[in-house]
């Protein structure tokens, strides 16, 4: 997921993030220099909703996704809202509290990722997962200060241990574009419900991630097409590219 957030947010949990990888960042950094070529988020919801199917796929039929935490109302009441600004309804309150933990669940995949290929010798991918899980907690913290700003409650919620006994490469990138649909749907859901009460701020705030969605799957998708007919030095070729365009990013 990449977009560009504003600068002064990026600078001000920058620090934060890359000060908690350093040491496996510049490890992995070094393996990716010398390479050449050669589990899931909450339910989407089932409530009726927009008919959004050309702005984005849909997650697929049956697909086993089980919840990263059980969402519970947030707690606490939130703070009134300030003058000329609508009230948020408590569906809004309780999905926007929930985003949060979804993102840093999404972080926690792409870094479970991030680690599997590492270890099986895929360097470049292991750089693009690791910028990925970046991106998802840098998403967290964005939805937490627009809450905070707004005074909505935000109730963290215990987050499941992210999936990791994938057997192939193949089915990483499945659990990638699966969760990256799932997602589509929860922020689809987020704004559907903030236009419902009126609160354009929200929905201004939302843009950016619904466009970064539409970005992501599209990626997503091309890699996985490419990991499933790949022989082993197509797969390096990959790896090494991807590995490439982090070194780039």
């Amino acid at each position: 997921m990449k977009f560009s957030l504003s600068t002064a947010f990026l600078l001000a949990v920058a620090p934060t993030a890359l000060g908690l990888q350093s040491n496996y960042l510049s490890d992995l950094n070094g393996a990716a220099t010398s390479s050449s070529p050669s589990g899931n988020f909450f339910q989407t919801p089932t409530d009726t909703m927009p008919n959004m199917d050309s702005m984005y796929s849909s997650a697929p039929t049956g697909t086993n996704t089980s919840p990263a935490f059980v969402s519970t109302p947030a707690n606490g009441s939130y703070n009134a809202p300030m003058a000329g600004s609508s009230t948020p309804s408590q569906e809004l309150l309780e999905l926007w509290s929930a985003q949060v933990s979804v993102e840093l669940s999404a972080s926690q995949l792409y870094l479970s990722a991030s680690i599997w290929f590492r270890n099986r010798g895929y360097p470049g991918m292991a750089a693009w997962m690791l910028d990925e899980s970046d991106e998802e907690r840098g998403h967290g913290f964005a939805i937490l200060e627009f809450a905070m700003k707004k005074g909505f409650p935000v109730v963290l919620e215990a987050l499941d241990a992210p999936r990791n006994d994938w057997t192939s490469p193949i089915e990483v990138w499945e659990s990638i574009i699966e969760a990256e649909q799932t997602n589509t749907q929860n922020l689809m859901r987020l704004a559907h419900t903030a236009n419902g009460c009126g609160d354009y701020a929200a929905m201004a705030f939302l843009d950016p991630f619904h466009e970064e969605q539409l970005e992501a799957e599209d990626k997503v998708t091309g890699i996985l097409n490419k990991v499933r007919y790949a022989d082993p030095a197509l797969m390096a070729q990959l790896d090494h590219d991807l590995g490439e365009e982090e070194e780039d990013h």
